[in-house]
């Protein structure tokens, strides 16, 4: 899955402002520069794929300690 195709399938859940995930009708939560999405809800493989393409993209490289 490309990201475009990522972000096409995840519409409506991506914050524009920042580029966090969140949605109402799933429980998902996501902030770039975290390591771990909180997820609760009935999820496809697509849905799946989709949130980890974008995580992977949109990600904020942590600084070293």
């Amino acid at each position: 899955m490309t990201l475009d195709e990522a972000r096409q399938h995840l519409a409506g859940s991506i914050d524009s402002r920042d580029g966090r995930l969140f949605s109402l009708g799933w429980y998902l939560s996501w902030f770039p520069g975290d390591e771990y999405a909180c997820l609760d809800g009935d999820f496809t493989a697509d849905d799946l794929e989709a949130i980890a393409v974008n995580m992977r993209a949109t990600a904020v490289p942590m600084e070293k300690q």
